[in-house]
């Protein structure tokens, strides 16, 4: 938890009621809260359930101050401030429906019972990532996790489990070793 930004503490202890809705913390804060190799300045939930407007103003009740950056029936995105001091905001996503399904279980935080992705679902989402942006922290993020021995091959397999026809792996091999666009050329270390 130390590895989060100050407002990203402030707002974690809020989040709690998260896993009753069903709802699993993915993306790169995921991966920082287990390898801490990286600030992540933002929260992504995903569930399989449709996404209970009454019920997320019910648990989060800082979503009333916050300020929608998108808003769809299965998708809401947000910037709380809630009593962050100097205009700290942080970027809280909640997405529904989602039909993925995954190759692990999520497991419970300390002390939080918030529900994270699997690291096999962590790299699973990240391969599929790269293919519809060019951000050097999803590069940072296979990196930390092939560092931390998940299995590449294990998440082009879990992401062709997970996306079906969707996903190509030899798309995902390409990406990973075209460092051209983005923020490419002067984010990644040698070690990433």
């Amino acid at each position: 938890m130390e590895v989060l930004p100050p407002a990203q503490q402030r707002l974690w202890p809020m989040l709690r009621s998260s896993a009753a809705l069903g709802m699993v913390l993915y993306g790169g804060t995921a991966i920082t809260l287990r390898l801490g190799h990286r600030k992540s300045v933002d929260f992504d939930f995903f569930t399989d359930r449709p996404l209970d407007r009454l019920a997320m103003k019910t648990a989060f009740p800082f979503l009333a101050g916050s300020t929608i950056l998108q808003e769809q029936p299965e998708a809401l995105t947000l910037l709380v401030a809630g009593d962050m001091p100097q205009n700290e905001y942080v970027k809280l996503s909640f997405f529904g429906t989602v039909s993925s399904g995954r190759v692990g279980e999520p497991e419970a935080t300390e002390g939080h019972g918030m529900q994270v992705a699997s690291l096999d679902d962590l790299m699973a989402t990240k391969v599929k990532v790269i293919l519809q942006r060019i951000e050097a922290k999803d590069y940072q993020d296979i990196a930390a996790l092939v560092r931390a021995d998940v299995s590449l091959a294990k998440g082009l397999a879990a992401a062709r489990a997970m996306y079906g026809s969707d996903f190509q792996p030899s798309e995902a091999l390409k990406a990973l070793v075209y460092f051209e666009g983005g923020d490419l050329r002067h984010s990644l270390s040698r070690t990433d």
